[in-house]
């Protein structure tokens, strides 16, 4: 698992962000983290994202244009399976 890099696409320095600078696209084994002001939906519209809430005792796979409610004020943990890209709503 890396920490470190964006898609090509879109530069690089991926960390923790808050909910409307998460970036849109992440590479294969990359983590970004970030919790929300509000309830977001999050979709997943290319590639496979393994998402993690905090305090949600289930994981999810997330891809081909599915979408989650992700709640407000929770971590959030986004693994990308393979090359990714997603938005919230």
């Amino acid at each position: 698992m890396r920490h470190s890099t964006l898609h090509p696409r879109f530069g690089s320095g991926l960390g923790k962000f808050s909910g409307d600078s998460v970036p849109r696209c992440i590479d294969k084994e990359d983590l970004v983290s970030f919790s929300l002001e509000r309830d977001r939906r999050l979709r997943c519209s290319e590639g496979l994202l393994w998402v993690t809430i905090e305090n949600d005792r289930n994981d999810y796979l997330l891809g081909g244009n599915r979408e989650l409610d992700i709640p407000e004020r929770k971590t959030v943990i986004l693994e990308a399976e393979e090359p990714s890209c997603f938005q919230l709503d």
